[in-house]
């Protein structure tokens, strides 16, 4: 397996870490990813991407397995005290994962997903300031994003949360 993240038409973004004079609370159903958590967020992957733009023809057990890879640090090594899942009635809604990917010089986001019918209900902001809170932390400077061209939903969240495309 390659150790490069798939950049199919894809542009980074990336955002300047800085100190954060408060903390906000972490919501009781937000937890870190766990090993375990990987045919679960393969699923949960799957169902977010079918049909979308991201969409890479993969069954759920090919993402499942390339969760587990990831999780393994085969794209960067995988910061779990970054990654986040939101949990309800025992399944995954939503979850980021968050590596170290040394190509990029700092963390990556490298998924950030939503179970279809829960879009728009705030899961992706929550995970996106614990994670970032994470980062902070942890004592990060920079992170970034490989968005695929054309995904506006994932332009306008990580423009909200202060990302900004490189030049190309």
């Amino acid at each position: 397996m390659s150790d490069k993240l798939p950049e199919r038409n894809a542009r980074l973004w990336r955002r300047t870490l800085q100190a954060n004079p408060g903390v906000e609370a972490k919501p009781s159903y937000l937890r870190n990813v766990t090993l375990g958590d990987a045919p679960a967020l393969g699923a949960l992957f799957f169902e977010a991407f079918l049909g979308t733009i991201d969409d890479a023809g993969q069954t759920e057990a090919q993402y499942a397995s390339k969760t587990q890879a990831m999780l393994n640090g085969c794209y960067g090594e995988w910061i779990p005290t970054a990654s986040w899942a939101i949990e309800e009635d025992g399944g995954l809604r939503s979850a980021g994962l968050v590596c170290d990917y040394l190509p990029y010089g700092c963390p990556v986001f490298a998924i950030v997903a939503t179970r279809p019918l829960l879009k728009r209900m705030g899961d992706a902001g929550t995970l996106m300031n614990t994670a970032l809170s994470s980062l902070i932390a942890l004592g990060h400077m920079e992170c970034c994003a490989m968005i695929t061209v054309g995904n506006d939903a994932s332009e306008r969240l990580f423009s909200r949360y202060g990302f900004m495309p490189e030049a190309r």
